[in-house]
């Protein structure tokens, strides 16, 4: 019988989905699933969600929760990595010291000081996990999740014999993506991707031999397009290819946006502090996930993007297939280092995990990596060796951070980082020939302050607010058997709504009417009485779409003057039909986004003299 350990567990969303994949396999079905964390609160919650996906796949397989490591890796044949160490108020720290010197981060959990720091105080825990995994299961297959990719697996191939490989979903997410922006199916495509995590490139996409790469050039001129992708379109149309991870994550890997000032920023829609923001939701979800968890309500599940339940299945059962891993290049690409960590397609099967041969890569798709490549190799020097130059090294070959500190302020930061993260870190006491700032810092013991640095700037919400409507009427309620919100017009049949991405003009009574596009503000509230003349009795609708790179359960929140109906996707999710005074997310809906191109169709009522609505979906977590 398969074992396979979860370390981490405590990210109940991703084991949760992790844990579906796998048994939806009926070969993985009666699997032992060992789920480990070191927060029992979290742990229970996570062993309870995976509970409820068993019984909702008719799966038996044996679940196990500890807090012990060593007792989950025990006879394990696979153990999939999901820890993040030090939590939100290490996150935290990596924002708001490169902060105090001039330096602001998206997402920070990759490159730069941020990724770096994240992977220093990672190291000890992923060799001493390699460590155990010699002892207790020396044949098993690492899955490493954990960010940043590149570093972790460099602390993984440099300090052990264990057989891994690093998994991303945004190789097959992005271009799933793509194929959106051109009208294909990725499945009737044949596509090469290579570089590194995070900064691996499409290096070839075909339909039959034809190249897709003109075609996509030609959607990027669409407005629309480009604008839900600017710093990558940008990047693509400067480098003559598509690289794999969004543009809030390549803003901060490139000198090219965030140091040429706010203009620049909002011109490329940069989201700073992004990755906080995803943070404040995950913490303010997690309740809410410990209450569903101990619930009887039936929990919803669906296969994601990830390549780890292939991986297992392939191994198990020998089917052979291709994915997109991370393991030291070895030649694959043959103009980087042999020891750097590179992305690039993977053969798996029975036998494990080959890397195909992709060859030299193009000279300027190599110098967006290589300052990267560089940091990662002094990343890995300086946690083996001790190195704190090494260290001041690694942040002056980042292109962000380069661009915007001197080397004085760099070595400061360091400094600074170094002394904030403390014991979390290795022995950072090394420092032949390189001079430190000279300045002494304290470890940081209380995270009040900052805490209080990124509660005084972050928005009131976490909420991304739809602001671009398609509206239509106003239509006659008045002759409505029940309440108001129940009129059938020509935009309803039956109560069901089809009306694509492009709603068309609908007549009523001999007259055509359109729909007209309204952008909101800020908030994301449509005041109906702007657009249309009060009628007693009236109603109107509101048409939107959202694009999602990948499927998540969400929330819906929407707030409404009186009654409101929210159709998703076609079906109907909301049916509010009180005369009720307006509040900014009146209500909660546990809905799904698919991948691609969401619908969204509002019907709001008319209520005296108001008329309006708003609505929103947390922010992405991932």
């Amino acid at each position: 019988m398969t074992k396979i350990a979860m370390i981490g567990a405590g990210s109940v969303v991703f084991s949760k989905n992790l844990t579906g994949d796998i048994l939806g396999f009926p070969e993985l079905a009666d699997a032992t699933l060992c789920y480990m964390d070191v927060n029992k609160e979290r742990l229970d919650t996570g062993v309870r969600l995976c509970q409820k996906v068993a019984k909702k796949l008719g799966a038996n397989p044996t679940i196990q929760g500890t807090l012990d490591r060593r007792e989950a890796l025990k006879d394990a044949d696979f153990v999939i990595n999901m820890v993040q160490i030090g939590g939100f108020d290490s996150t935290l720290v990596d924002f708001e010291i490169p902060k105090k010197y001039g330096l602001p981060f998206t997402i920070a959990d990759t490159t730069g000081p941020g990724g770096l720091f994240r992977a220093l105080r990672t190291y000890p825990m992923i060799k001493g996990l390699c460590q155990d995994m010699e002892d207790l299961c020396p044949n098993a297959t690492l899955l490493n999740y954990s960010n940043p990719m590149s570093m972790n697996m460099q602390t993984i191939y440099r300090t052990s014999s264990i057989q891994a490989v690093g998994l991303c979903h945004s190789v097959q997410g992005t271009f799933n993506q793509l194929m959106r922006y051109i009208g294909e199916k990725p499945e009737d495509m044949a596509f090469i991707c290579a570089g590194i995590n995070h900064m691996a490139f499409y290096l070839s996409i075909k339909k039959d031999g034809v190249d897709m790469y003109p075609r996509l050039f030609e959607a990027m001129n669409d407005p629309k397009t480009y604008s839900s992708n600017k710093v990558r379109f940008e990047l693509m149309k400067r480098l003559g290819r598509f690289i794999t991870e969004s543009s809030e994550h390549n803003a901060e890997y490139c000198p090219f946006f965030i140091p040429h000032g706010q203009e620049m920023v909002d011109r490329f829609d940069v989201p700073i502090d992004e990755y906080l923001r995803r943070c404040d939701s995950i913490i303010d979800s997690f309740n809410q996930m410990i209450d569903f968890s101990k619930s009887d309500e039936e929990i919803e599940v669906h296969r994601s993007h990830e390549y780890g339940s292939l991986i297992i299945h392939s191994m198990v059962t020998g089917t052979p297939r291709v994915v997109y891993g991370n393991q030291p290049n070895g030649g694959s690409i043959t103009n980087l280092p042999r020891t750097a960590i590179v992305e690039v397609p993977t053969l798996v099967d029975r036998a494990g995990l080959q890397q195909t041969h992709v060859g030299e890569l193009p000279a300027e798709l190599i110098g967006y990596m290589q300052p990267h490549v560089t940091q990662h190799e002094l990343f890995i020097q300086a946690a083996m060796n001790g190195r704190r130059d090494h260290v001041y090294q690694a942040c002056m070959y980042d292109p962000l951070t380069a661009s915007m500190l001197t080397l004085d302020q760099i070595t400061e930061m360091c400094d600074e980082m170094i002394a904030a993260h403390g014991d979390l870190l290795p022995p950072l006491d090394k420092c032949p020939l390189v001079a430190t700032s000279g300045k002494q810092f304290e470890p940081i013991t209380d995270f009040a302050g900052v805490h209080a640095s990124w509660d005084a700037r972050k928005p009131s919400s976490h909420d991304e607010p739809i602001r671009d409507w398609k509206l239509i009427g106003p239509f006659d309620g008045s002759k409505a058997t029940g309440h108001i919100m129940t009129a059938e017009t020509p935009i309803e049949n039956g109560g069901t709504v089809s009306l694509g991405e492009e709603p068309a003009p609908v007549t009523v009574d001999g007259e055509e009417l359109t729909w007209e596009a309204v952008h909101t503000r800020v908030d994301g509230h449509v005041n109906l009485l702007d657009r249309f003349v009060p009628t007693t009795n009236g109603v109107a609708y509101a048409f939107a779409t959202l694009d999602c790179v990948h499927a998540r359960e969400t929330q819906l929140l929407v707030g409404s003057w009186g009654g409101v109906r929210v159709w998703l996707n076609g079906e109907l999710v909301q049916d509010q039909q009180s005369n009720r005074r307006y509040r900014s997310r009146n209500d909660s809906v546990d809905v799904r986004l698919k991948e691609g191109t969401n619908t969204i169709l509002v019907k709001v009522a008319q209520v005296q003299s108001r008329w309006g609505f708003d609505l929103a979906f947390p922010r992405p977590t991932s």
